[in-house]
Formats: C-alpha cells, structure tokens, sequence
C-alpha cells in the first residue's frame, strides 16, 4: 500500500516533510488555497534531493492552462525528475472565495459544478493529447465525484481520487436539489487506479474510540474556528481499531485499490495518523 498525506506544510519556517519522509509517505497532497502563495515555487525552493517523498500540488484547472502545467513539471523536473505530481480537481469553492475572482475566461470559480467537471474532462483530455505529441506531462490524480468524471478520467489511464465517503454508500450523492443530498448513480471501480481519500481516526482499542468520540460528537474541522462541524460518521471520517485498520489497508488491497491519501481530522490528530502509518508500513511493508 502507498500512503499519501493530505494537507501538508512546507515553507523555509514550518515544514512536516522530514516527519512524512520518516514515516515512509509515498507523497504529500497539497490544498488549492489562493491565500496560502504558489506551492510551485515554494517546492522548488526547499525540495531535499536525498529524500524519496513525492509532493503533490492540487490545482482548478481553470486557473492554469495546461501549457503552463507543463512548462512548471519540465522545470521541477531539471531539479529532480519524478518528484512532482498535480491532483486536478474542479475545485470546493469556500465561502471566502466568493467576493473576488482572479479568473477571466467562460469558466471561473462561480461557475456550475458541472460546467467546472465538463471543463475539468476537457482539460484531462488536453494533457493526454500533449503526451501524445511527445510533450512530458506531470504524473495527474484526477478528482471525482461523479461518474462522468470517474469515467473520462479512467479512458484515459489517469489515476483517480475517490472518496471514502461515496465509496462506503456504493454511489454518488445526487445533489441536484439544494440541500437535498439523495442516493443518486451507481459507480464501478473496477480496473480503474484508485487512491482512497479517507479521514482515518485510530486508537488501540474500541473502548478508546468510544470514550473519545461519543456518536453524537460534534468535531471542528478547523480547530476551534466556527467555520464547519460535523458530528462522527459523516463524511470521510471512519473510526478504526489498529487492527481494525490493518484489515481495512488489506481488505482494500484484495480490491486492487493500492493507494490511500489519508487525511489528520481534526488537527489534533494529525501526529497520531503519521505514527500509525509508520508502525503499519514497518510491521506490514519493511519486514
């Protein structure tokens, strides 16, 4: 199994990259946030040569031709070759995005959910055409939340990121109604190059889980900043035993699903997620 982090740090003053490297993290995913500067630059600045970990940057593809992708992959890879990867996503646009834009062109951040997926199939389609013009284009997770996504993404051999979410259902949250989330359309998984999108909390016992995380516990997603709760179970959070988690890794490798981007929710429990990865990738992976 590759574990991925989701939401790493990396700058000249705070970085979690030497702690990730240690606890054998295939990669880090990094967040699409205008506030937080160019993720790009900031990589190239501070990558260590002598370290295997890849960096993933997570773009709108709306907000960076897919010309200008490549020029960045070709000159990441005069650094060190194979180390960047881009997770395409059409983007959750927050609250505070709303008031400015920064876009010009027909699709932009307020635009449709599915005017953004359509654009975002197009442009999966354009780096696949690059490559076949002989043009090297970066290794790309593509985002997907709906079939038509799920689908052109997997014609064209891209590896994909799924939610753990809309895995454990068996189908896509139809959304069409607001505030309305219904069962909507059934999805196949199979033959396709899934990376598992999970909040994973892990405790050694269920008895710890249970003392902690009662079932009507409200977590904050932001430590401490009323911007988003949402009580146990929602979403992609799932609660494991050790051992629990250690059948879970396997069950999903018996799938084929050979990748996990694993995401510390809340804050809290980001130093425990990277403990247990490594004791699991040293006792399962390393003997």
């Amino acid at each position: 199994m590759k574990f991925c982090y989701f939401g790493g740090n990396v700058s000249l003053k705070n970085s979690n990259i030497d702690q990730l490297e240690d606890a054998h993290f295939e990669s880090v995913l990094f967040t699409y946030r205008q506030m937080q500067g160019d993720f790009f630059t900031i990589i190239a600045r501070t990558m260590n040569l002598n370290q295997k970990i890849k960096y993933m940057v997570a773009i709108r593809p709306h907000a960076l031709s897919a010309q200008y992708l490549t020029m960045i992959n070709q000159s990441i890879n005069e650094i060190q070759k194979d180390r960047l990867q881009i997770n395409i996503i059409t983007g959750h646009i927050k609250p505070d995005e709303f008031d400015f834009g920064g876009i010009l062109g027909s699709i932009t951040d307020k635009s449709s959910v599915p005017d953004r997926t359509n654009y975002m199939i197009d442009y999966i389609k354009e780096l696949d055409n690059m490559k076949k013009n002989n043009i090297n284009i970066p290794d790309c997770y593509v985002s997907c939340t709906n079939n038509y996504s799920l689908e052109a993404a997997a014609k064209l051999n891209y590896k994909i990121i799924f939610s753990y979410k809309d895995y454990k259902f068996g189908y896509f949250l139809d959304k069409s109604v607001e505030g309305q989330e219904k069962p909507g359309d059934a999805f196949d998984l199979s033959g396709k190059k899934i990376t598992l999108a999970i909040s994973p909390i892990i405790r050694e016992t269920q008895e710890e889980i249970d003392s902690e995380f009662p079932k009507d516990v409200v977590v904050n997603l932001y430590g401490g900043k009323s911007y988003k709760d949402r009580p146990r179970f929602a979403k992609d959070t799932a609660y494991f035993t050790y051992d629990r988690f250690v059948s879970f890794i396997k069950e999903l490798e018996s799938k084929d699903i050979n990748e996990v981007l694993l995401n510390g929710i809340p804050q809290s429990e980001r130093d425990n997620l990277i403990s247990y990865v490594k004791r699991y990738v040293e006792e399962h992976e390393h003997n």
